[in-house]
């Protein structure tokens, strides 16, 4: 057994807390008592874990929390979420899959200028709460946008605001290369920006 997965730390951790419990329930140790009084270590904790992450970004996705996201990818799939930060990626492949955003008090900012072809997958999912999000697509590039939002406005690539929960660029090829987007947003914008 491997004791540095997560399953294996989870399980170590319910064994501890059930044997904790148990010296509690035969009064061995006061278990409440102690952790009353010692819970801001947890807080303590917390914050130095805080510190020694910042900065630093995941390779291909990841969750944040309390920090900006700024990366570089060269995968074909995007996989990021955020809290209270910005997530700003420049995508510098050919080909995009798609994949999926999301923040919460934040930004989503993705530019897709360098992307000529729209394989597997295909679609983009993006969710932002009390946000905005901008992604930057290449002109020509026939996409379309899917969107559920609360208290926000939504710009088409023409530019202007479009009426509806529903947008279709106007452009060469099927289905199959079309970028479907979905966004929800809750007080938040949603632009798409052709370059």
């Amino acid at each position: 057994m491997d004791l540095r997965s997560k399953e294996a730390r989870w399980a170590i951790a319910l064994i501890v807390i059930g044997i904790l419990a148990l010296l509690d329930g035969f009064n061995v140790i006061d278990l409440w008592g102690s952790f009353w009084r010692l819970w801001p270590i947890l807080l303590i904790v917390w914050g130095i874990s805080l510190l020694r992450n910042r900065g630093k970004c995941p390779h291909h996705g990841g969750r944040r929390m309390f920090g900006d996201t700024v990366e570089i990818s060269d995968s074909p799939y995007l996989k990021h979420s955020s809290a209270f930060g910005d997530i700003s990626i420049k995508v510098r492949t050919e080909d995009f899959s798609g994949g999926s955003a999301s923040t919460v008090f934040g930004t989503i900012s993705i530019d897709l200028s360098e992307v000529r072809r729209i394989v597997g997958y295909g679609q983009l999912d993006l969710h932002t709460v009390f946000g905005d999000i901008t992604l930057r697509v290449p002109a020509g590039m026939p996409v379309e946008i899917k969107s559920s939002g609360v208290f926000g406005e939504l710009k088409a690539p023409e530019g202007g605001s479009f009426e509806g929960k529903c947008y279709r660029s106007p452009g060469e090829g099927g289905d199959e290369s079309r970028l479907v987007i979905n966004c929800s947003q809750v007080f938040g914008d949603v632009e798409v920006i052709t370059s």
